[in-house]
């Protein structure tokens, strides 16, 4: 799946400190208001002398095609010479533009290169993204250890799907030592953001009392939440708890309605089960 580019911010600080500042800032004004031809006249001569930012509003042009002729191969070299110079946003794109190949030559170790470069500035989508990298050993040799450490910088920063990784391997014990309370922390931090997963994987750990007290009610709230948003699991398990009356009463109405809500996403179980209930 290719993923989303960023695009211009609103008061982003340049690495540099150059007359081009004032130009580059005058564009983004020109960007805000969809003038693209005028951004282009603002920051095309500041990043031709080298200023960063003009560079990264430069390639954000030729990536989306806006006032000029979409051009990814032009857009990756705007990107890299904005990203050498240090520009979070320009690093982090420069890194997707390499995982899906678009205007370079795909290279998950180039994409890893600058995601790490971002990640040591800060930047908690980037940690997260090298922290899968890790986790899984794309574009490097697997480290579980790695991923720990970059799935919680980017936890304590606030990243929701980080906070859900990182419950779940405290959950299952991989490549940490198994610790539920700490799963349940992480959890619940990720499912109050409204993370899906998390609110699921919390239900769970409610449901099946693990880093506290058995509480099929709290875990029916929290598969409710997750299968009101669609999740196929979350709607499976709220349909289990309906069908054998934990944590609420027997209600085979609303065990078909969440199966049949379930089985049409694809959930094996619940078109199981709704085959054994005569539908």
């Amino acid at each position: 799946m290719l993923s989303a580019r960023r695009s211009i911010t609103q008061g982003a600080e340049p690495c540099t400190t150059e007359a081009g500042d004032s130009a580059y800032n005058q564009g983004v004004a020109a960007y805000g208001r969809r003038a693209y031809d005028e951004a282009y006249r603002c920051w095309s001569e500041p990043a031709e002398r080298g200023h960063d930012l003009s560079q990264y509003g430069m390639a954000v042009l030729y990536d989306r095609g806006e006032g000029v002729t979409r051009n990814f191969a032009l857009a990756a070299d705007w990107y890299r010479r904005a990203a050498e110079q240090g520009v979070v946003d320009a690093q982090y794109n420069l890194a997707l533009l390499y995982n899906d190949g678009i205007g370079v030559r795909a290279s998950r170790s180039q994409a890893v290169r600058w995601l790490s470069e971002a990640a040591n500035q800060g930047d908690a989508e980037s940690q997260y993204r090298l922290a899968r990298c890790h986790d899984q050993g794309l574009g490097l040799e697997r480290n579980r250890a790695l991923a720990v450490d970059w799935y919680t910088r980017a936890a304590e920063q606030g990243h929701a799907a980080a906070r859900n990784c990182l419950g779940d391997m405290y959950r299952t014990g991989d490549g940490v030592t198994r610790d539920y309370a700490r799963a349940l922390h992480w959890f619940t931090l990720a499912a109050r953001q409204g993370y899906g997963y998390a609110q699921v994987n919390l239900g769970y750990l409610y449901d099946q009392g693990l880093g506290v007290s058995p509480d099929p009610q709290e875990a029916i709230n929290w598969y409710r939440e997750a299968a009101l948003h669609g999740d196929p699991v979350a709607q499976y398990n709220l349909a289990e708890m309906f069908r054998i009356g934990r944590g609420t009463e027997q209600d085979q109405q609303q065990a078909t309605r969440w199966y049949r809500k379930a089985a049409a996403q694809g959930h094996p179980g619940a078109a199981r089960r709704l085959r054994r209930m005569g539908y």
